[in-house]
């Protein structure tokens, strides 16, 4: 089935059908279509080829794309390998099981700018003891970044140590606006200083810290200087944008979508042409085209990650982009898509 095929598939299937369902109508039935999806059957979705790997915090990455944080289900992202990412990242993980927020913990956003999203998920997931048990049976054929919250230091060390070992890369997220002591952490970088130092002690796998956009001062002044005084080898910015929001049963929930894009991108080239080169970049927030991730990894991102995208505008979305940058890579001259960055 040619790419472009199944874009045009997936569009009728979202217009006519998932954005016209209830949220958590249609919430379920994505997640039980993408498990049973033969994914891995069809190489449309993917492009192989050796320019476009890049590197991250030491890891090699086929891709430069990343499916961001919000599935814990092995089954979806063992499909989301097959589709063509270069690494995916797991829902943040808590040391006790939680069930999340309360329905409703969606609600659709819709602006100029496209399709988004605000939610109050709360990290429902199953905790570390079952989560380490699935996850010793998981098939990992591309980069997994595992990421990891916590009520005080003492929780992200235990979930570090209890999962390190099945991650390429481990995720610290010091940023949900949808959980209090996670999202308050980010306005205390003495504490965000102390929980990076032992969870640095605690494992040799490279770290990446989840930054806030509602944090961006805090973030240059104290943050991202404390990450790097401890070895921390990269930053992901940045998470949901806390927004009130009636319809969601807490009133309130993280803004996800193309209206958080230019603040990511601006702060991207902020961010490298205040800490350099040797910093680890992930731009995440809003990119659903092509265009978008090309113009981020222009400003500096060493790789690009979207949720958002990945629901509103479908699972070959990670495919055209490859092929755009593959695009971009040939007529520039340039030997990879590494060197965007390096070109800009």
């Amino acid at each position: 089935m040619p790419s472009a095929l199944i874009d045009r598939v997936y569009a009728l299937f979202y217009g006519g059908l998932l954005s016209r369902l209830p949220e958590a109508r249609a919430v379920r039935l994505g997640q039980a279509l993408l498990r049973l999806l033969p994914v891995e059957g069809i190489p449309a979705f993917r492009r192989e080829d050796p320019r476009l790997a890049v590197t991250l915090g030491g890891v090699r990455l086929p891709n430069p794309v990343i499916l961001s944080s919000m599935y814990y289900d092995l089954r979806i992202l063992g499909k989301a390998l097959a589709l063509g990412f270069g690494a995916v990242t797991t829902k943040s993980i808590t040391p006790a099981p939680r069930p999340g927020h309360p329905e409703p913990t969606l609600v659709r956003r819709s602006s100029a700018l496209g399709p988004g999203f605000v939610n109050c998920n709360g990290f429902k997931n199953p905790g570390l003891a079952a989560y380490r048990d699935a996850l010793a049976g998981f098939r990992r054929t591309r980069p997994l970044i595992v990421s990891v919250a916590g009520e005080s230091v003492e929780e992200y060390r235990a979930m570090v140590e209890g999962l390190e070992r099945y991650a390429d890369l481990v995720e610290v997220n010091i940023s949900s606006p949808n959980t209090r002591l996670v999202y308050q952490l980010s306005a205390s970088p003495e504490r965000v200083r102390g929980l990076l130092k032992e969870v640095r002690a605690t494992t040799t796998r490279p770290l990446v810290v989840k930054l806030s956009p509602d944090y961006l001062e805090e973030n240059f002044r104290a943050i991202v200087p404390a990450a790097l005084e401890v070895g921390v080898e990269a930053v992901n910015f940045g998470n949901t944008r806390r927004v009130e929001e009636p319809g969601l049963s807490q009133g309130a929930g993280g803004l996800s979508g193309p209206e958080l894009f230019e603040t990511v991108l601006e702060t991207v080239r902020r961010l490298r042409e205040t800490f350099g080169q040797g910093l680890g970049l992930i731009a995440t927030g809003g990119i659903d085209s092509p265009a978008k991730a090309l113009r981020a990894l222009e400003a500096g991102a060493d790789a690009v990650g979207y949720f958002t995208g990945f629901v509103t505008r479908g699972p070959g979305l990670a495919r055209r982009i490859l092929d755009a940058l593959l695009e971009t890579v040939d007529h520039r001259g340039l030997p990879g898509v590494s060197a965007l960055r390096a070109a800009h």
